[in-house]
């Protein structure tokens, strides 16, 4: 188990290498479900309740360590550099990872700290342990390897109206711009939030999950050599991965979708385009 640091480096909490200073000897929270979001009304004048329950809570991940060195002051010193890292992420989240099971399933969160234990110490011995507990705004857990779907260009001529309806045929005024995913055989055991990168010249873009028909659309036009990415876990819209476009974004007709665990097709649409424009899909496998 470790945890990424500002400086691009990782504090271990846990390893499982001989002579290794820190062992985790409790975890809670890596695996299952988090807290159901409770939406529960009584029947009028009947027996039971209206359960409207969909969305989960956040994720809360316990890890309790010991921490043994050549001598005290260096199993603080230890400390000291785990405790440090664990504290800069109040402001700013960083990437737990942790392998899993002996198949070497590798997953990460995002999570800050919520509380971290005072030390134990075990007499004069070079001995500590902590506890602490991490939370993770994202309920569910990530494979560590990204897939990147590269899709087709579109390739036939624009043209026809575009209608606020959605209707159970698609009717596009484009060929091409089809990008297919695949999180099963990744992995995954429920759906994931993808990033879409979206490359121009384009206009008027849209992306579509062809399996349910809920669509991304975007306003104005991307350049050639620019790309628009869409972060549906965070909800952004950014040129070119870095620069706030969230202006861009279509709020009545779009929705961020999730891709589903079986295979699909995301499509790409426009209203004029050259042969550059396409769309990208970047995602991880999702666990619970």
């Amino acid at each position: 188990i470790t945890l990424a640091t500002a400086s691009g480096g990782t504090v271990t909490l846990h390893s499982t290498a001989i002579g290794a200073k820190t062992v985790a000897t409790r975890v809670e929270g890596f695996q299952g479900t988090p807290p159901i979001r409770a939406v529960i009304t009584d029947r009028s004048q009947a027996h039971g309740s209206y359960i409207r329950s969909k969305w989960t809570q956040h994720r809360s991940l316990t890890v309790e360590c010991e921490i043994l060195d050549s001598t005290i002051e260096a199993a603080m010193d230890t400390f000291d550099t785990i405790a440090a890292a664990l504290y800069d992420t109040i402001d700013t989240p960083r990437t737990l990872k942790w392998t899993r099971d002996a198949a070497g399933q590798q997953l990460q969160a995002d999570v800050r700290l919520g509380e971290l234990q005072p030390l134990t110490f075990t007499g004069g011995a070079p001995f500590v342990t902590f506890q602490a507990t991490l939370l993770a705004s994202d309920p569910r857990v990530y494979g560590q390897s990204q897939t990147v779907s590269t899709g087709a260009a579109l390739t036939s001529g624009a043209g026809g109206k575009h209608y606020n309806y959605t209707y159970n045929r698609s009717y596009d005024p484009s060929t091409g711009g089809t990008v297919p995913y695949n999180t099963i055989t990744a992995g995954g055991s429920v759906p994931t939030p993808p990033i879409i990168r979206i490359y121009g010249f384009c206009t008027a873009p849209q992306v579509i999950l062809e399996s349910t028909g809920e669509r991304i659309a975007l306003t104005g036009q991307i350049e050639n050599g620019d790309f628009i990415e869409i972060d549906c876990a965070e909800r952004t819209v950014k040129l070119n991965g870095t620069v706030n476009r969230s202006n861009l974004l279509d709020v009545v007709n779009s929705t961020f979708f999730d891709l589903p665990i079986e295979s699909g097709n995301v499509q790409l649409l426009s209203s004029n385009f050259d042969s550059s424009a396409r769309a990208d899909l970047l995602f991880r496998p999702a666990f619970t």
